[in-house]
């Protein structure tokens, strides 16, 4: 029988122990681990390559996880991306997708549809000056890739699995065979 802990810093509900150790070649073993914020920073801000990076990421981070909840009573983060590893280069950024049940929508209205955007990353963005276009815009400055599902769309939370559960080479292909975990944060 699992064990549930409120975990004091942010709420968060997590289920079972601390976050497993890591895998020879710096992965989290396979599968989705649940984690709250301080394990996070723990395993990969301060036992992690590129601390200094690694924080600045991660105060992105914690201050993006506090809007999140701020617009959803509940819901849960996945947490992923070369972040979530111990690799020879810094991490750009820390991959998340927000997931939420439909009822959290109902008394959405413009402006937390507004709030909801400015935290996802938005793709084929036009800039008001004259001929400006950004392929792709990463919320708190690019420290932040973030996307968003509802739990019914239940194609969509088993694409993300399968993606955050498989391992790209150095070349951005997935590597066929090779799997890895990723992380989920509940409040």
């Amino acid at each position: 029988m699992a064990v549930m802990a409120v975990v004091p810093s942010m709420g968060y509900l997590r289920e079972g122990a601390a976050i497993l150790e890591l895998t020879p070649d710096g992965r989290l073993p396979v599968g989705r681990h649940s984690a709250d914020i301080e394990e996070i920073h723990d395993l990969f801000v301060k036992r992690a390559p590129h601390a200094e990076a690694r924080q600045l990421i991660f105060d992105a981070f914690k201050i993006h996880c506090s809007l999140v909840q701020r617009l959803f009573k509940h819901g849960k983060l996945w947490v992923d991306g070369g972040f979530c590893t111990h690799k020879e280069e810094a991490p750009k950024d820390i991959d998340m997708v927000i997931i939420v049940d439909p009822g959290e929508l109902q008394d959405f209205g413009p402006t937390q549809e507004e709030r909801l955007l400015q935290l996802l990353t938005l793709q084929g963005v036009e800039v008001s000056s004259p001929g400006a276009r950004a392929p792709r815009v990463q919320p708190m400055g690019g420290l932040i890739d973030c996307f968003f599902i509802l739990t019914i769309d239940v194609d969509a939370l088993d694409m993300w699995d399968q993606l955050w559960s498989s391992v790209k080479g150095s070349d951005g292909a997935i590597m066929p065979g090779v799997a890895k975990g990723y992380l989920e944060m509940s409040w």
